[in-house]
């Protein structure tokens, strides 16, 4: 993003002039006590929902309002996680740089301090810091990942299996992608592609590469005619047509690929598949280039075992002659068999290279 576009100006004139407006009820705040930064967190709140973008949110808060990027994100943890304690908070006049502090830990921290308090006492920051650090490490020590409460508990949980799958999900793509290069090389040498050797290497892959995928970002949904049913919960693909939605449909392709007419299955490999694979897994042009270095040696090597030589060169067809129709005919002249496009990533990294 640009200077230029970096700021509000990017918004439409309602949105932009409540963000002023938010931004003068802000510059106007007196004394930031305990109900001022609840105050404040609000406000924030509002103008990074009316301006969308962290980046723009960011640069009007540094620009404008002279707060820093991570002072506004701890003013509106304040607004968002600790709302159910706003009462108790501005009557026991916790300091701000307490509810900073307390606005990213577990319930029970909270409830610790807001006793500390209640009891007469006015712990200071670091009180704050040994409460959370401690029930946050007694946590870590005392209990499994699988066997930490509330809701909390299940985002850590969530968050590990999901690191496990998407090892097992980059795997899959790695191992489906090479198969398919491997497959799409003698293309560029005017060979076929063979699909049924392609089918054995990549279904049982492709299976469970889509299904793990849709397990991470589709929904469960019943139809409408069974809304009233129990068992007819079905997991769906995301009804967000993204990257990742195409994906879903892709691999079920590659998945079923003997659906896929023999005519067209190298363009569907060309166009398609490899190119989403690239993306999914983050890959450069380069690592495509040599995966196809690589398939050529491998098929060239498998051919010289099925023959014991080496795989001949193909020479350049005869010239059949065409009659005055287009037909070919014995006179002489032939037609010569169509070159095969080199996919752009190749191209790409050809060009790089030089």
């Amino acid at each position: 993003m640009t200077a230029e576009n970096n700021s509000i100006d990017v918004l439409d004139n309602d949105a932009r002039a409540r963000v002023e407006a938010i931004g003068k009820d802000i510059l106007g705040l007196g004394k930031k006590d305990t109900e001022a930064t609840f105050k404040l967190g609000a406000l924030l709140e509002e103008a990074s929902e009316l301006i969308g973008d962290d980046k723009i949110c960011d640069s009007w808060l540094v620009s404008q309002l002279g707060i820093t990027t991570r002072h506004g994100r701890n003013l509106r943890a304040v607004h968002r996680n600790l709302q159910s304690y706003k009462v108790r908070c501005v009557k026991l006049g916790v300091t701000p740089t307490n509810l900073y502090k307390i606005a990213h830990a577990e319930a029970e921290s909270i409830q610790t301090v807001m006793q500390l308090y209640e009891s007469g006492r006015r712990p200071f920051g670091q009180d704050v810091d040994a409460i959370v650090k401690r029930k946050a490490d007694a946590e870590a020590i005392d209990l499994p990942i699988e066997d930490r409460p509330g809701l909390n508990g299940l985002a850590k949980y969530g968050a590990q299996e999901q690191r496990v799958r998407i090892a097992r999900l980059k795997e899959l793509l790695h191992h489906i992608l090479l198969h398919m290069v491997e497959a799409y090389e003698p293309k560029l040498r005017g060979r076929a592609v063979i699909k049924s050797r392609l089918r054995v290497k990549i279904r049982l892959e492709s299976e469970e590469a889509r299904e793990l995928l849709t397990s991470m970002i589709g929904f469960f949904r019943r139809a409408d005619h069974w809304a009233a049913a129990i068992g007819h919960l079905h997991l769906e693909n995301p009804e967000k047509d993204g990257g990742w939605a195409k994906l879903i449909h892709t691999l079920d392709d590659l998945q079923y690929i003997e659906n896929v007419s023999s005519k067209g299955l190298p363009d569907f490999l060309n166009d398609t598949a490899i190119p989403q694979l690239k993306w999914a897994l983050g890959l450069e042009d380069e690592f495509i280039s040599d995966l196809f270095k690589k398939a050529a040696e491998n098929n060239a090597s498998d051919a010289t075992k099925k023959t014991g030589k080496k795989a001949p060169v193909k020479s350049k067809p005869e010239k059949a002659e065409v009659s005055a129709e287009g037909d070919p005919s014995s006179t002489g002249q032939q037609t010569e068999k169509p070159k095969f496009k080199r996919p752009d990533f190749l191209k790409k990294a050809g060009e790089k290279a030089a």
